[in-house]
């Protein structure tokens, strides 16, 4: 894995946030955008594609690496994306793998005339993996930057619960920011093209943006406090 300089890890009671190059951020817990850190920030424009209508259709995020997984018993959507904090994700749309990649691909396009400074989605299961236990896989995001560059990854985490039918408790945003824009991220489940993500979600702030990385340290903090 390639990290770029100046790149800086958040995980849940690790708080290091720096304006001055690239902030990745996770795994941390998520059942609704209640627990996103980018909820505190003051957004010039932001979406949060979610694909409860079916589709991925949100203005400013692509991807063509996996399709819609519509309610079933093995879609694991956000818990709260179908009205009940239940435990429960099969009655809610998720972005599947489609048994085919290993990697997804959000990429993201200028809204406004500029990229995405924050972005972010939440791995929400796996299923049948090539090595170790089903419904247990190493995951990582990696982003990049406007000529494709890559601005880190995050370090690998295991996750998973060994239930491939609906459990939200594994469920986990991993995210990033970076001022100079983000042009994609790449979500990797290591060992698997079985497995599904939700709640990918990407916004500017103006310039300057300080204000909005000491927005999501203050998240964490409180988060850590309650």
């Amino acid at each position: 894995m390639k990290n770029a300089a100046k790149t800086t890890v958040i995980f849940v009671g690790l708080l290091a946030p720096s304006a001055l190059g690239t902030t990745l951020l996770g795994p941390t817990p998520y059942q609704s955008f209640a627990d996103s850190p980018f909820r505190w920030v003051a957004f010039q424009s932001f979406g949060l594609e979610d694909f409860e209508d079916g589709l991925l259709n949100t203005p400013g995020v692509a991807s063509t690496t996996g399709t819609v997984n519509n309610p079933n018993i093995d879609t694991d959507s956000v818990d709260g994306d179908d009205g009940l904090f239940d435990g429960r994700g099969s009655s809610g749309h998720s972005w599947y793998s489609n048994n085919l990649f290993s990697v997804v691909t959000f990429t993201f396009s200028p809204v406004g005339g500029e990229l995405p400074t924050h972005a972010g989605v939440v791995w929400t299961d796996v299923g049948f993996v090539s090595q170790g236990s089903n419904g247990f896989a190493n995951v990582f995001l990696e982003a990049f930057g406007p000529t494709g560059n890559s601005l880190g990854t995050t370090t690998p985490v295991l996750l998973g619960d060994g239930n491939v039918q609906g459990g939200t408790g594994e469920d986990r945003f991993l995210g990033v920011i970076d001022l100079g824009g983000i042009s994609r991220i790449e979500i990797h489940t290591e060992t698997s093209v079985d497995w599904e993500v939700d709640h990918v979600q990407f916004g500017v702030v103006p310039a300057p943006t300080g204000l909005a990385l000491a927005a999501v340290a203050g998240a964490l903090v409180n988060r850590r406090r309650r």
